[in-house]
């Protein structure tokens, strides 16, 4: 049915008027709440000492949002605050748009089949950028915005950015999209990117992998949904605050985060346990309470696992939710995994399964908790996290690892993702490539060595960017012997 103009301006400033409405619903509660903690100020005898930028200890994001289901967009006002710790003046910040990789039929990243009717684009604008209170002009470059500073940001100066920007979530079986009244938010929202003595660390469109960078923060979001849909995010709900219109807005808290998730969905289930002070739960298409019972057990067995063996788990929640995703078995987010609906299914696979859901529940030590950038060394997190997932088989299921190796005289791993041409490439150099570099540390150090490197690597890195010369500083270290035959098999390109 095609609506004539008086009725989409109605429709439109119905919106607006709404949309204002939460926004400012959204600045009354975050008033209500004590701000976020930040560590003391850099003193000034390390202005030019550069240090990650943005520092995790001095950024916050504050967002309201509100979601259309009519029109699949989301729209959203971000207040976020840091620090200029890069020990240089700034005069541009970049950042992540990710919706603007389904812009285009051509670059999209989604696989043929996860457009499940036809083509449909996701996209994000900007309506209004300001930092410091200035409007700043800003060029879309791909995914990411390349934001021109009116003023130059001195060192140790802080920084206050305003954006009030729109989402479109595309008809798509994928980590950002919608289906089956279903809506996947990963990486929905402008973030600001990584700066280090490298440069800037700027996200691009890819086929495969995840072509992210980031440093934790901390968030305080607001989200305005239908009162008959359910909404699991990263960080706790702390309050629901029910409106007499048919909606509700969720305030929702999260400390040291790497990345900020949520998913809105229509008639699910959800079975919780606990596991010390961490409430894990699961979350399910109605009707898979059987399966889904099965997932949260095994999900709290694998998380203790990892907590007695590599340090705790930090959050005080920790989600599964199936998803109709195409394109990853499974997708590793701060406080919360995805997981296709595929598993759910009777003749599933349960080995497969088990190994999958190990393995993502592996990131949130070797991802969220010491991040990378998966754009420069994507075989960081991926490796380690598929070495995990066989240590928790082994040790618990009684599962032997992998017996035959395809590298056995090693391989480059310190590829970028742009340095790789296909899907069969990445899996092979990240994955089973990054596991048998710890194989073969295992047979090189003995497996209680091995547990000490991680040990002190999360200690050292914990809510930090790691790189491999950081890890391999570690692998030194614990190891009190001369490393570098066992470096150069495995980077000697």
């Amino acid at each position: 049915m095609v609506r004539d103009g008086v009725n989409l301006n109605r429709h439109k400033f119905y919106l607006l008027t709404i949309f204002i409405g939460v926004i400012c619903a959204a600045f009354f509660i975050y008033n209500k709440y004590e701000p976020l903690s930040h560590a003391a100020p850099v003193s000034s005898g390390q202005e030019n000492i550069i240090q990650s930028f943005p520092d995790p200890n001095h950024t916050s994001y504050r967002m309201g949002l509100y979601l259309d289901t009519a029109s699949s967009t989301l729209y959203g006002k971000t207040l976020l605050a840091t620090r200029n710790t890069t020990g240089i003046a700034l005069k541009e910040l970049w950042f992540t748009a990710y919706p603007n990789a389904f812009k285009n039929p051509g670059q999209s990243p989604v696989p043929a089949n996860a457009y499940y009717s036809g083509y449909d684009p996701g996209w994000m604008k900007i309506d209004q950028l300001k930092v410091n209170g200035q409007e700043t002009n800003y060029i879309e470059q791909g995914v990411s915005i390349n934001a021109n500073l009116p003023t130059e940001i001195l060192p140790n100066t802080d920084i206050s950015i305003e954006v009030k920007w729109q989402a479109r979530i595309p008809r798509v079986a994928y980590r950002y999209g919608s289906k089956n009244g279903v809506y996947m938010l990963g990486n929905f929202y402008p973030a600001l990117n990584v700066y280090t003595t490298d440069g800037w660390h700027n996200s691009y469109n890819s086929v495969f992998g995840d072509p992210f960078c980031f440093n934790c923060a901390d968030y305080l979001v607001t989200m305005n949904i239908p009162e008959n849909y359910g909404l699991v995010s990263t960080g706790d709900n702390v309050e629901t605050i029910a409106e007499d219109n048919g909606r509700e807005t969720h305030v929702i808290r999260a400390k040291n985060a790497r990345d900020f998730c949520m998913v809105v969905m229509y008639d699910y289930t959800q079975e919780k346990a606990k596991i010390a002070y961490t409430d894990v739960k699961c979350y399910a298409p109605a009707g898979n309470l059987s399966r889904e019972h099965e997932i949260l057990e095994q999900s709290r067995q694998i998380l203790n696992y990892y907590a007695c063996t590599f340090g705790s788990y930090p959050y005080q929640e920790f989600k599964v939710v199936f998803v109709p995703m195409q394109g990853f078995h499974g997708m590793e987010y701060s406080g919360l995994i995805f997981l296709q609906e595929e598993f759910l299914q009777p003749d599933y696979n349960k080995e497969k399964s088990l190994f999958i859901l190990a393995h993502e529940i592996a990131h949130q030590w070797w991802y969220s908790q010491v991040g990378n950038d998966q754009l420069r060394e994507p075989w960081l997190d991926e490796g380690l996290a598929n070495w995990s997932a066989y240590k928790y088989l082994q040790d618990m299921q009684g599962k032997k690892p992998p017996a035959v190796k395809q590298f056995p005289n090693g391989v480059n791993l310190g590829r970028e993702l742009r340095e790789i041409y296909s899907t069969r490439e990445y899996y092979q150099t990240a994955y089973t490539g990054g596991e048998e570099f710890w194989f073969g540390l295992e047979e090189e150090l003995g497996p209680e060595k091995v547990i000490k490197v991680l040990r002190r690597y999360l200690a050292d890195y914990q809510y930090k960017i790691a790189t491999t010369d950081n890890l391999q500083h570690v692998i030194k270290t614990e190891a009190h012997k001369d490393m570098q035959n066992y470096f150069y098999k495995w980077f000697k390109q």
